[in-house]
């Protein structure tokens, strides 16, 4: 059961070509990787028409409605597969990925989405997560294999996969609001129309950090776009336990921020000269235009 891997890219030309490289090595597992160029002023466009060329399951379709929600899911209704993987341009899978969501899938008919926690490539203080997240994956393995699952709150748009069966059932339902979460949005109407989401063991990833190094008004913003998600579906009482983790996650990130921003992941190393140099990263895409 080869899977379609479907990204959404709005001026990634600084990963775009490294995130599609490892797409490539996951082998015959992946059928078709789909880029959905959504309004890219920079090479974004040329550089994935560049690895098109060289590998034939690439290939880039245009979105002029901005927004993820639009972007993601016009790649969505291309797919070609009956699993559809979805990742962003910073993730970074690791070996072995796409394997673990094409045996998954085949072997559990029960399971409809799933998806894997994640570390930040980019990031120090990573170890312990990562630690953690190999425990984690130990008990999930040895569940699923029981026949138990581990059942997961919500599917992330950076690394999960949605069987075309249950998109479609819940394709006319989903939001295109620019203010919620698309990801968060498409759980939600999963869950509602009955579908099970599980974490998938060996669906191995990395994504950028970057969202934690624009400072606390923009990570606000961004907690703000979950609590408007769950309102939306009439969970007020979830709005209000993000808000609640939102600060609590927003002392930490503020208290870290030096930190993360003298961090030169090039080098491994804490860097003055990196911290002075760092520049605001450009805004989230979900989040363009709500000023």
């Amino acid at each position: 059961m080869p899977i379609s891997v479907v990204l959404p890219a709005f001026n990634e030309e600084a990963g775009i070509v490294a995130c599609l490289e490892r797409l490539i090595r996951q082998g015959e597992a992946v059928a078709e990787i789909i880029v959905v160029n959504n309004n890219s002023t920079d090479s974004t466009a040329d550089l994935v028409a560049d690895i098109a060329q060289r590998d034939s399951r690439v290939r880039m379709i245009d979105e002029t409605k901005a927004g993820v929600s639009y972007a993601r899911y016009a790649g969505f209704d291309e797919a070609s597969q009956d699993v559809i993987a979805c990742i962003d341009s910073d993730t970074q899978v690791a070996a072995g990925w796409a394997d673990a969501i094409e045996q998954i899938f085949a072997d559990h008919a029960e399971i409809s989405a799933g998806g894997a926690p994640m570390i930040m490539h980019d990031l120090p203080f990573q170890k312990h997560f990562e630690r953690r997240w190999d425990r984690v994956k130990r008990v999930a393995a040895t569940r699923l294999a029981a026949g138990r699952p581990i059942p997961l709150i919500a599917l992330s748009g950076a690394n999960s996969a949605i069987r075309r069966c249950a998109w479609e059932t819940i394709r006319d339902r989903v939001s295109y609001r620019r203010d919620v979460f698309e990801d968060l949005d498409r759980s939600l109407h999963l869950k509602a129309a009955g579908f099970t989401l599980v974490l998938i063991p060996g669906m191995d990833a990395t994504v950028s950090g970057r969202r934690l190094l624009t400072g606390p008004r923009e990570f606000l913003r961004y907690v703000a776009c979950g609590a408007r998600t769950y309102r939306l579906h009439g969970k007020n009482g979830m709005a209000l336990l993000t808000w609640i983790t939102g600060t609590v996650n927003l002392v930490r990130m503020a208290v870290l921020l030096p930190a993360n921003r003298a961090w030169d992941p090039q080098t491994g190393r804490f860097s003055i000269e990196h911290l002075r140099s760092h520049r605001e990263v450009r805004e989230s895409p979900i989040k363009a235009g709500l000023d």
